[in-house]
């Protein structure tokens, strides 16, 4: 008699029985069989049946049912045929969705059955802190410069992890430094606006330079141009409300850690009146991307420069602070 593993159908499902398989096999459970509900017509009983179907020299043996909504609703009668997690046999029911209508009431609660539920999503706010803790468990060296950028740029939890797993991969026991996140987890183009981004609040022509050359291949700088509007957003109302930042910052939302900093080294780099007055120009500038009188590339371009150069600084000479 088998024991009876169920896991719920999310995004980490695959992930999860990767992870119960080693466990299992490890232990001393090999994986006997995967099988599909659908391509045997099978229902509850005969899955269970297939666990003790092993071989002569296989005293122990795990069983995969893959897309187990196809054997029907669980028949409370069969808990009988169950037994508690040391039993030689086990049954591992991989479904689509959510299993619960699959599964009485009464047989939510046994022992005999263990459910795997999906991993409880993470706030925002919380999702460098769950990454750093995550690299720590996995006795990776994360940086806490990269577990930011990877927390702000990626929502899914699941893509997370797979991020860092490739990292982990690519750094070698070395440190997975902000420069290898910044490499290796974005597409060229993403890579490109990123570089760009940051190339601007940092004050680095270069890098502005070397971005600009693969982001003009788009017809229209707008998309770029909104990119930059929100990464400097912050910076704006830091630059307009010096007394009252925390609250400024708050009203806008602003509480990502990484665009944060960025936000304040442009402020730092450029001054708040630069910083007023090219947001000025840039939200014209789109305004004129919607009409017929765009300026197109050279229109952004140059405002872009023009900020990079100082050349929206307060004139000193006139006597403005």
């Amino acid at each position: 008699m088998p024991h009876l593993i169920v896991i719920e159908g999310h995004e980490g499902s695959r992930r999860q029985l990767e992870e119960l398989l080693t466990v299992l096999e490890k232990k001393g459970w090999p994986l006997m069989e995967k099988i599909e509900a659908s391509s045997r017509g099978w229902g509850w009983p005969e899955a269970l049946a297939s666990v003790n179907s092993g071989g002569l020299f296989t005293s122990r043996r795990v069983v995969v049912i893959e897309e187990a909504e196809g054997l029907g609703l669980f028949d409370p009668s069969l808990n009988t045929l169950l037994e508690d997690r040391d039993a030689p046999g086990v049954l591992v029911a991989v479904f689509l969705s959510n299993s619960k209508k699959n599964f009485p009431k009464e047989t939510l609660g046994l022992k005999k059955i263990s459910f795997v539920r999906a991993e409880p999503s993470v706030s925002p706010w919380k999702r460098k802190d769950w990454l750093l803790a995550l690299a720590r468990e996995k006795k990776l060296k994360l940086e806490p410069a990269a577990a930011s950028l990877l927390a702000e740029s990626l929502e899914s939890q699941e893509e997370l992890r797979s991020e860092l797993d490739k990292l982990a991969l690519s750094s070698d026991g070395a440190p997975i430094t902000l420069a290898l996140a910044q490499e290796l987890s974005f597409d060229e183009g993403a890579r490109a606006l990123l570089t760009f981004l940051d190339g601007v609040c940092q004050a680095r022509p270069k890098d502005v330079a070397r971005s600009l050359i693969h982001l003009r291949s788009t017809p229209s700088p707008l998309p770029v141009l909104t990119a930059l509007y929100n990464r400097l957003r912050p910076a704006l109302y830091l630059a307009c409300f010096p007394q009252a930042e925390r609250q400024a910052l708050e009203s806008i939302g602003a509480t990502r850690e990484y665009a944060l900093r960025m936000a304040r080294t442009a402020k730092k780099n450029f001054g708040p009146e630069a910083v007023k007055k090219f947001m000025l120009l840039l939200i014209r500038c789109s305004f004129l991307e919607k009409t017929s009188f765009a300026q197109g590339w050279p229109g952004f371009e140059t405002l872009v420069w023009k900020l990079l150069s100082g050349s929206f600084r307060p004139n000193r000479a006139s006597g403005r602070k």
